[in-house]
């Protein structure tokens, strides 16, 4: 008994010496790779720009920030995210002031979902900063949310065991070749190939309670402490069947607010626009990146 016991005794030290070598060799390849946002954001510093846009996918495959800076004469960036909500896009807004960047107007998109107090969490895609949970910064905006960042942070290699999907053996090997794929252009803009629609021909919209939640507000004061003109929209949908009250519930929360709500919910009506009711494709993300550009980033070249 006493063999074996002292057999796992080395069994168990060999595998936490080889999880205190690999936690910061991983950490250093993905933190220095390609293939999320997270990553090109920590790489970010010292840039201006005339405007960032911040939101979900339907901010990010829905605008083409090549074309406003064509149409625009400017510079400008897309920091949206899959899912993002306000506090994963208060975390990146903390980074990019944190890192020296700066804008003239951020661009904040927001919907019916964002604006209610169960889209004030996480998504799954706050996993995308695990290899960064070292930064002072991302810990203390994680930690204080969920238990889970105290443990993905301070049990060596706990964090590529379990999110491996994402920050496994196959993404670390990617990573240190170069070889990870990239899924947005030069300036963080995506469209999706898809043009066919998938969507249904009406999206029924149950009202719920509306607010804007703190994660929201403080990154609003976030944009205005440092300078940035923090502007809100919608993105189009296709068939939001949204009763009249519930309609104009989003302004009247950003006007109690101090803010205006520049609503894009029906601006686009035509189908072959829309990848599915929420997402535009090709064709309808160049006509709203038009509108984007003419009627919020710059005006005065009309």
């Amino acid at each position: 008994m006493r063999v074996v016991l002292l057999r796992i005794l080395v069994f168990v030290l060999l595998l936490i010496g080889l999880a205190l070598l690999l936690d910061p060799l991983f950490t250093s390849i993905h933190q220095h790779g390609k293939g999320t946002k997270a990553q090109w954001l920590w790489r970010m510093h010292q840039r201006s720009y005339d405007a960032v846009i911040l939101g979900s996918s339907r901010a990010w495959w829905n605008i083409d920030m090549q074309a406003v800076d064509s149409a625009c004469g400017g510079r400008s960036i897309n920091l949206a995210n899959n899912h993002f909500t306000p506090a994963e896009m208060l975390l990146a807004m903390k980074l990019f002031v944190r890192n020296g960047n700066g804008a003239r107007k951020v661009l904040i998109q927001v919907d019916h979902s964002t604006l209610t107090e169960e889209q004030q969490g996480f998504s799954s895609t706050v996993y995308d900063f695990v290899p960064f949970l070292d930064d002072s910064l991302v810990y203390g905006h994680l930690a204080p949310r969920d238990p889970e960042w105290f443990w993905l942070r301070h049990v060596p290699f706990w964090r590529y065991i379990k999110y491996n999907f994402k920050w496994g053996i196959e993404q670390a090997v990617l990573s240190a070749l170069d070889r990870r794929p990239v899924p947005f252009d030069s300036s963080g803009s995506y469209f999706s190939p898809n043009d066919r629609f998938y969507g249904k021909p009406g999206l029924p919209y149950t009202p719920e309670r509306h607010a804007f939640g703190n994660d929201l507000i403080d990154l609003l004061e976030l944009c205005k402490a440092n300078g940035m003109e923090p502007i809100l929209f919608t993105s189009p949908y296709f068939g939001l069947e949204i009763p009249a009250d519930a309609r104009e519930a989003l302004p009247g929360v950003a006007r109690a607010a101090g803010y205006t709500l520049h609503d894009y919910t029906d601006s686009i009506p035509d189908m072959a626009c829309f990848n599915d009711n929420k997402h535009l494709n090709r064709v309808g993300g160049a006509r709203f990146t038009r509108m984007i550009a003419r009627d919020l980033i710059c005006p005065a070249t009309r």
